[in-house]
């Protein structure tokens, strides 16, 4: 398998194997439901790349771990990018959600957790320039730390341990729908097609009220992000100066 491949390559006792058929599928939800602590799998309409984690030695499944495309809006990453909301639109997709990842316990394999995400950013990064079109810039994460009274420690360890940046929480809110514009930039979704060629029947299939999203109450959560270039703050913001240039000429002469 080609992606299967792509992870193989590198020198570590666990591979990446990317779910493109049903049976794979069932495997990593499987996993994500008996093993993820508190969010089970679901299936959305969006760009999504998942992976099953193997143990190299005996080809073992041992974790699940994907990547999907970027939260709309999160206040303490879009001011530490430094996007506004036109320039958010215009690169999110260059932004992608590390929005599910478990492990079984006991795996037998040390530092398991900072070596999946390694291979993720490796084969990852290449996946998603190559089936959706957009250089990956970085990764964003978030992580629900448990109650006090509890004894699982659920603190985002793992991603400290891989350098990822902690830069704040969420403000508890959840934004269920996108904007139209975002989704018309889907490729491979039902969803991103609908929204280019019929609009209008787009937001009345997935949007929710008036209004192309809506709004509601989540648990608060830390927020990490992994830069995958270094000079990443300047792309970003140079592809946003050329969308922002582009928005208002084309308001100059509209």
């Amino acid at each position: 398998m080609k992606f299967l491949d792509y992870s193989k390559q590198y020198d570590y006792p666990i591979f990446l194997e990317e779910c493109l058929v049903p049976s794979q599928t069932k495997i990593f939800r499987k996993l994500i439901n008996e093993y993820h602590s508190y969010i089970k799998y679901k299936d959305v309409p969006q760009r999504r790349i998942n992976y099953i984690i193997y143990r190299t030695s005996d080809g073992v499944a041992i974790g699940a771990i994907g990547i999907s495309s970027c939260v709309l809006a999160i206040s303490v990453r879009d001011k530490f990018i430094g996007w506004s909301k036109d320039v958010r639109l215009a690169n999110s997709n260059s932004v992608a959600n590390n929005y599910r990842f478990c492990l079984v316990p006991e795996s037998g394999i040390e530092n398991v957790g900072t070596m999946a995400l390694k291979l993720l950013r490796k084969v990852g990064a290449k996946r998603w320039e190559e089936k959706y079109g957009d250089k990956l810039i970085m990764l964003e994460t978030f992580v629900q730390p448990e109650r006090d009274d509890s004894d699982n420690k659920r603190n985002g360890a793992v991603y400290l341990a891989d350098n990822w940046n902690m830069i704040g929480k969420t403000q508890g809110n959840s934004i269920k729908k996108a904007p139209l514009l975002l989704w018309q930039k889907e490729v491979g979704s039902k969803r991103g097609e609908m929204a280019r060629n019929n609009p209008e029947l787009a937001i009345k299939k997935y949007a929710v009220g008036r209004e192309h999203y809506v709004v509601t109450k989540s648990p608060v959560k830390k927020v990490f992000v992994k830069p995958l270039v270094k000079n990443w703050k300047k792309v970003l913001n140079r592809a946003a100066f050329c969308a922002s240039l582009n928005s208002f000429f084309s308001g100059l002469f509209a």
